[in-house]
């Protein structure tokens, strides 16, 4: 709860700022401060008192006029005359009025400022150490506006506790910036893996359908076989066109140049189609629209599970892609019948020759959504890899 207010307060800070105007101009009108009187006299009240409620009702702009209002406050806590920031600060809450607001703006210029104005008002800071030693040793007569009775350190403490305030401001916004700086860098490398993993499930699903099928066309070119050579040969043109459209969808949304859909759960059926092993789709459950990202996960789980068989089985094999709608997501499951291939072992983990990355692929993916994986062999032979992807 406390949390997720505090993600709402930095999310709006024009309301926040509101909020905090409102809270600072009530707690004033409810203590008013130097001033044994009650608001409800408004004649008796001092004029220092109107001072300090425009100064907190002007924190209600205090990021989106940094500069104006921190001019304003500046203005009105110089004109009040109450200099003494550090004696204000350890006096008792209800005296906290214009030097607070001061202190803040400092802090919010240092913030959110970058401009090379601030350094005036900084600078300002200094004017009533000026001016009191001007008093001091040239006498009440060079004083060019009578002046508060100064303090021991002569407002310097003052000064230094709002250049601290400002420091703190510039800290906090340092940090914000490398912050912002390792997100950015955090979305690139998700992003470059996200490019390298797009790629794998293209290059490494159509490449191996390709293979497999010249394979075939080899075989059938030495029986004489010119009626299976031209259905291996049209397979593995299929398969290259289809490489090459998917290479110019992932191009085309690197160069945000307008692209037809990246493939989602509906063209599962496209690929089972068009891949050369007896592949059986069956779906249960009450069918849903998934978010395009998770539809575009759930193709390409499937399209690795199948390119694992064709790779590990070979053509031979025979598969069934089952994809469930539950409650709490889509379940999928890949199963093959092995042929008579040599099996694959029940990890996720790449092995040492360089083989098992589409697996590790398929869990990634999963992952990404908050979901699980499990691939294994069968007791019986054959293997299956099953995902769960939640919806939400």
């Amino acid at each position: 709860m406390v949390r997720r207010l505090l993600v709402w307060w930095s999310g709006h800070p024009q309301v926040s700022d509101a909020l905090l105007a409102v809270a600072a101009c009530a707690y004033l009108l409810i203590e008013v401060p130097y001033y044994d009187q009650s608001i409800t006299d408004f004649t008796r009240l001092p004029m220092m008192f109107w001072g300090d409620l425009l100064a907190y009702a002007a924190l209600a702009w205090r990021r989106r006029f940094p500069l104006s209002v921190l001019a304003l406050v500046w203005t009105l806590w110089f004109v009040s005359g109450r200099w003494d920031i550090w004696t204000e600060w350890n006096a008792s809450w209800a005296e906290l009025s214009t030097p607070t607001a001061l202190m803040l703006m400092f802090y919010t210029a240092g913030r959110w400022v970058s401009s090379k104005r601030v350094g005036l008002f900084l600078a300002g800071m200094l004017l009533p150490p000026a001016l009191t030693a001007v008093r001091i040793w040239g006498g009440p007569d060079l004083a060019p506006f009578p002046q508060p009775v100064p303090p021991e350190d002569l407002f310097v403490i003052s000064a230094v506790v709002c250049v601290a305030a400002w420091w703190l401001g510039r800290l906090r916004h340092t940090e914000a910036e490398a912050v912002a700086h390792a997100r950015v860098r955090l979305v690139l490398a998700q992003e470059r893996v996200r490019i390298s993993r797009e790629l794998h499930d293209i290059v490494a699903h159509n490449v191996s359908a390709m293979v497999v099928q010249s394979d075939g066309a080899s075989a059938a070119l030495l029986d004489d076989d010119l009626a299976e050579v031209g259905q291996a040969l049209n397979a593995i043109g299929k398969s290259g066109r289809v490489a090459l459209g998917e290479l110019r969808l992932l191009l085309g949304v690197l160069r945000e140049a307008p692209v037809a859909p990246q493939p989602s759960i509906e063209a599962i059926e496209n690929l089972v189609e068009r891949l050369p092993l007896r592949v059986r789709l069956r779906v249960e459950g009450r069918v849903r629209e998934p978010p395009a990202s998770l539809g575009l996960a759930a193709y390409r789980i499937v399209q690795e599970a199948l390119t694992n068989t064709l790779k590990h089985a070979g053509k031979e094999a025979n598969a069934e892609v089952l994809l469930r709608y539950a409650e709490d997501g889509l379940h999928i499951q890949v199963t093959d019948d092995g042929a008579g291939e040599s099996r694959r072992r029940p990890t996720t983990s790449p092995s040492p020759g360089g083989a098992g990355y589409g697996l590790v692929g398929i869990a990634e993916r999963a992952a990404m959504f908050g979901g699980a994986t499990r691939a294994a062999p069968l007791p019986g032979g054959g293997f299956q890899v099953r995902a769960t992807i939640p919806w939400a």
